[in-house]
């Protein structure tokens, strides 16, 4: 895996080096991303691993100073199977803005957004006998949301290469449980602007 992963980011930016340099700004930005699911003691962050994530937005408004983008992200998270049995899907629409406040090459962002999924949850009826015929297996599906707050540093390595680092902090509500799974992700990956 780590190797497929350098290949990737080698020839990306290869490909990115290559290419003549346009002073004309880049308005869509497309990344890829480790996630890192911080334990925390509920459901959400002791039931699954991070895996991956991608992540695209377009920026409405940017100048050499402020970018403010709007986009989609999306992790990939793996299920440990004690308590909801099928990996997930989380949908994060989000707003961004970024500040170039170092005059240079690292800059940080904050997003707010409204992430969501969905699982199922199969239990069975009945309280003694397993072969009882009287106990049948009954799937729910649960949903799940709340709002996420995203700070984090971009690294520009080019016009059209960044690597990103960032926190996501998303309290996880449903209307099947009461109160909210406090959850925290750290993710790691790069991007490419055209």
């Amino acid at each position: 895996m780590k190797n497929k992963f350098l290949a990737l980011f080698l020839g990306c930016t290869s490909l990115l080096f290559a290419q003549e340099e346009v002073n004309e700004p880049t308005k869509f930005q497309v990344g890829l991303h480790y996630v890192g699911n911080i334990r925390n003691n509920n459901i959400i962050s002791d039931g699954f691993n991070g895996i991956i994530g991608i992540s695209g937005s377009y920026a409405v408004y940017q100048n050499e100073k402020v970018a403010i983008s709007g986009g989609l992200t999306v992790d990939y998270l793996q299920s440990r199977d004690l308590f909801l049995p099928n990996d997930i899907l989380i949908w994060n629409p989000n707003a961004a803005i970024e500040v170039n406040i170092f005059n240079g090459k690292v800059r940080p962002f904050l997003g707010i957004g409204y992430a969501f999924f969905s699982n199922d949850l199969k239990f069975a009826t009945g309280v003694f006998d397993p072969m009882d015929p009287a106990i049948t297996v009954r799937e729910k599906k649960l949903n799940f949301n709340g709002l996420t707050i995203n700070p984090g540093l971009k690294y520009h390595v080019s016009d059209l290469l960044f690597l990103e680092g960032s926190y996501k902090y998303f309290p996880v509500n449903s209307s099947d449980f009461e109160g909210s799974a406090n959850t925290h992700f750290i993710t790691f990956g790069l991007g490419i602007k055209f």
